[in-house]
């Protein structure tokens, strides 16, 4: 899958940065749907084909709250768990980016977002998403097999999603737990947690880079 036939939505309720990613994305040969709120998000995504969204998670009428963020994402878990999220954080963003990961979101962007990592994040999107479907083609051969390894590659995915937040908020706290469990909203004992189970320590930063290039 390339860029050229992947269609892409936008949500962001702030014209001037959807209109920006917008024309980011048509540039790179995407072609792009744009909503502006949770409500426009489901309607466009019940009669389009998609195969990412980039979502914004504060909008009204709780612009500050990642509330209408969650609800479009728990609708696309429900109705589309094909479509991969790429989500968008604003305030709050290392406890929002925790919430969207737990509620399927396949990656996260802190605002104001880079051109280059939007562009690697859909990649990495589309490269998984074409994984998906060469099981698929398989289908009729290997059924049990085909079942396992699709639940193992989105468990894979949010792994790498939820690996990559943690690392990178122990690396900016100085490995401070208190200041990390903070910061995504967890208790100390869930960070704790967290770090055995993805075997992180201060010499292991260079992780993130060996999971992200990960199909």
């Amino acid at each position: 899958m390339s860029f050229v036939n992947a269609k892409v939505l936008v949500v962001d309720d702030d014209p001037g940065i959807s209109g920006l990613l917008a024309m980011l994305l048509e540039n790179a040969g995407f072609e792009v749907y744009e909503a502006a709120s949770r409500s426009q998000a489901i309607e466009r995504l019940q009669s389009s084909k998609v195969d990412a969204v980039v979502l914004d998670m504060g909008m009204p009428p709780n612009e500050h709250l990642p509330d209408e963020g969650l609800a479009v994402l728990d609708w696309l878990a429900l109705y589309h768990p094909e479509v991969k999220t790429l989500v968008l954080t604003g305030q709050h963003p290392d406890s929002t980016a925790y919430l969207a990961i737990k509620h399927g979101a396949f990656d996260f962007l802190a605002k104001p977002v880079q051109p280059e990592q939007l562009l690697l994040s859909l990649k990495r999107a589309l490269m998984f998403i074409k994984h998906t479907q060469q099981l698929k083609e398989n289908e009729g051969i290997h059924r049990v097999s085909l079942d396992l390894s699709m639940s193992d590659g989105v468990k894979t995915a949010r792994n790498q999603a939820e690996f990559k937040l943690v690392n990178q908020v122990l690396m900016d706290t100085d490995f401070n737990v208190h200041e990390v469990a903070r910061r995504l909203g967890l208790k100390r004992e869930n960070v704790y947690y967290l770090m055995k189970k993805y075997g992180l320590e201060r010499q292991d930063s260079d992780k993130v880079s060996r999971l992200s290039d990960e199909p």
